[in-house]
């Protein structure tokens, strides 16, 4: 815990956009009581930084190409514990993310208002407000959060007690349709599909895996229970997450990774509410989505499967959890669906 005399407290900003970093220094150049000591553009820039400049606090992004905020968090709070405050254009609607940072060790979180000088102005207030506090945080109690989450909602009647989310891209319609043709008609989980894909396309691409399988494939509806032998696909353009009653709510909440629907936001809302009972699996795509939901699937204790690089028209995805060492089995398509039986069966016993 720093104690603040009549020094000003030093502000590292960390921010893959030179217009936010720049935003958030003009900010705070003003105050008598914070300055800022350094900038990044990523997590790994920023780590190196930290070591020689050793500021006070971290305002920091979560979206940020190399190393992303939730890894930056893990990281710093393992190896040289810093207060970080959370800086992003996430809301009130995306509480799940929000909740993981602040779990992952995180001191508080300001949201990045999108209109109007009053309105940066008060940005301006709140940021320096929450420097101070944070720079007086107990950094022992952050190392050793709990992380447990309570889940108050009821669940619903009837629906399933275990939950498989696939993440795709790029080359991955294939790839679901050989293992969801090969899935029991008796698998005992409910199953989401995120695959990223151009709209108009998702509710078509739902019907044609129905028909190859022997479960239910359909596109998702807001409100959908999820039960056991029935796969919900992701509509383009809305995530798709899990509530704690255990059904689907669908919204247009800002892209994520630069995309929406996003992998992360179900696979995190879905390890919230299922924690061990999840299985996680990423297939063949470009970019990282996918890879902090794997984690925090892991976290919680759930199953993480990927796909292997031979058999990937595209590794990205799959390779960004690899990357992370959250992937419990990478495997070749052949192995998935049998992985995915045997993950589900442990979760019955």
């Amino acid at each position: 815990m720093m104690s603040i005399s009549d020094n000003k407290v030093k502000v590292m900003v960390v921010n893959d956009s030179s217009y936010m970093r720049e935003l958030l220094v003009d900010l705070l150049q003003s105050s008598s009581k914070v300055k800022v000591s350094d900038t990044a553009r990523d997590g790994i820039e920023a780590i190196k930084k930290i070591k020689l400049n050793k500021p006070d606090v971290v305002l920091l992004d979560l979206e940020m190409p190399n190393m992303d905020g939730f890894t930056f968090i893990e990281q710093v709070m393992k190896e040289q514990p810093i207060p970080i405050v959370v800086v992003s254009s996430y809301g009130q609607d995306d509480v799940e993310i929000v909740f993981e940072a602040l779990e992952s060790g995180a001191v508080d979180f300001v949201s990045i208002p999108h209109e109007g000088p009053e309105k940066l102005r008060s940005l301006e207030s709140n940021l320096i407000s929450k420097i101070l506090v944070a720079a007086e945080a107990n950094l022992e109690l952050l190392q050793t959060r709990n992380t447990d989450s309570i889940n108050k909602e009821m669940k619903i009647e009837g629906a399933a007690s275990s939950i498989i989310v696939i993440g795709a891209s790029t080359g991955g319609p294939g790839v679901l349709r050989c293992i969801l043709s090969e899935l029991p008609n008796n698998l005992h989980s409910g199953i989401l599909i995120v695959q990223h894909m151009p709209i108009g396309f998702t509710a078509g691409f739902a019907k044609h895996l129905d028909g190859v399988s022997k479960i239910r494939v359909r596109e998702a509806v807001n409100g959908d229970i999820i039960k056991e032998g029935i796969a919900l696909v992701a509509p383009a353009d809305y995530h798709m997450l899990v509530k704690s009653s255990r059904s689907i709510e669908l919204n247009k909440n800002p892209k994520i990774l630069g995309v929406r629907p996003s992998v992360n936001v179900s696979m995190i809302t879905a390890a919230e509410v299922y924690g061990t009972n999840t299985v996680g699996i990423l297939l063949s795509g470009m970019g990282r989505d996918g890879s902090f939901g794997m984690k925090v699937i892991k976290k919680r204790g759930g199953i993480t499967i990927a796909q292997d690089e031979s058999s990937s028209i595209v590794f990205g995805m799959p390779k960004a959890a690899y990357d992370l060492g959250v992937v419990d089995k990478i495997l070749p398509i052949d192995k998935i669906t049998e992985e995915i039986v045997l993950a589900v069966g442990r979760h019955a016993r």
